[in-house]
């Protein structure tokens, strides 16, 4: 009985850490400009980043425009510190290793990349991505273990976007093409320190592919005057990853319905969306993690300030604009439990765009 009640609190904790990461929605690419305005982006996507938000707002594409390169990287602080830590570490060594997983059982680490070059023009762009993200929670204090989910993507996307009425209502669609490599497993420290670890993580690996269609709407309505600043209110509505959403043995890419509304004032640009209207994304039910707000402030085509609140938590953007390089700095966080404001991870972005 006295060996049954010193396992009682592990076994709590076991049970309350799978509760609380949840892990957060699955997607395929997201840019620095969408994030760093909350996510906030159905009734505006007039740049390159409608392909995977609402390829509807390609109509509104101010002018074209060539990329030849773009990298885009980001850590979580969780991931960062468990970096720094393991590198004392002799990962050969089984206590060693149970020790470090211990100091980090229920943290959240997570690191990501992706690659996005591509060609804009008004009401078509075409792009070719690749994009990685992998998640790391160690669980089970008195045997530790590392969960382990990671995707990766390569493929191509193209949109088209057409306006009528006017330009009031746009109407878009967008094609992607998708590669996907998913890995979901749990490893104990005798199989982090064994010489085939690398060989055991490559055989778990699921492969898998399909063809994404995502439609959306645009309605733009006319000029109304407040004060002595004309307005222009937008709503947007996108239908994403239809038909096609099932990679075979990879990791599924979820099915969801946006909706959206923008308002421009001058340099200003407002936006509030919803994601998953329909609610077709079945891993919680929660409001708050749909919930997206953002801003974004434009000085002539130099910079761009941005802030918004993504899941309940803020975000912050910046963009320098050198005509032939572009310089995307942001912060945001991701609540990686089952509502917004259980448990966030706080990450940091670095994106590097060359072309003309």
């Amino acid at each position: 009985m006295k060996k049954l009640l010193c396992c009682v609190p592990a076994l709590i904790f076991v049970l309350v850490s799978s509760m609380l990461f949840a892990g957060e929605y699955n997607y395929i690419y997201r840019g620095a400009r969408p994030l760093g305005m909350g996510g906030a982006f159905v009734a505006v996507s007039n740049d390159q980043n409608a392909l995977f938000y609402n390829p509807a707002g390609l109509s509104h594409v101010p002018d074209r425009r060539l990329v030849l390169l773009a990298v885009e990287a980001e850590v979580g602080q969780g991931a960062y510190d468990a970096y720094t830590d393991i590198l004392d570490v002799d990962t050969d060594n089984e206590l060693e290793v149970a020790e470090f997983l211990r100091d980090y059982i229920g943290e959240y680490s997570h690191a990501a990349a992706a690659v996005f070059p591509y060609y804009i023009r008004p009401h078509f762009a075409f792009g070719i991505f690749g994009a990685a993200n992998t998640n790391f929670i160690a669980r089970n204090y008195q045997y530790p273990s590392l969960v382990i989910d990671s995707t990766a993507d390569v493929g191509a996307a193209l949109g088209y976007a057409h306006a009528f009425f006017n330009d009031a209502l746009s109407i878009g669609a967008s094609l992607k093409y998708v590669v996907r490599k998913s890995l979901n497993e749990t490893y104990t420290v005798p199989d982090i320190t064994s010489d085939n670890f690398d060989d055991m993580v490559e055989d778990d690996v699921q492969d898998g592919s399909g063809i994404l269609l995502d439609i959306g709407f645009i309605y733009r309505f006319e000029k109304v005057a407040i004060g002595q600043k004309d307005v222009v209110f937008q709503i947007g509505l996108s239908a994403n990853n239809l038909i096609g959403s099932d990679m075979g043995h990879a990791r599924d890419i979820e099915e969801h319905v946006d909706v959206g509304i923008a308002a421009s004032v001058d340099s200003w640009l407002f936006a509030l969306d919803y994601f998953d209207v329909a609610g077709m994304i079945d891993d919680d039910d929660d409001p708050g993690k749909r919930i997206r707000i953002g801003v974004e402030y434009q000085f002539e085509k130099l910079f761009a300030v941005r802030a918004g609140l993504y899941q309940g938590y803020t975000t912050l953007g910046l963009e320098i604009d050198a005509r032939y390089v572009l310089i995307d700095l942001l912060t945001y966080a991701e609540e990686v439990g089952t509502y917004a404001g259980q448990h966030r991870d706080r990450r940091y972005m670095l994106g590097l765009k060359f072309g003309f």
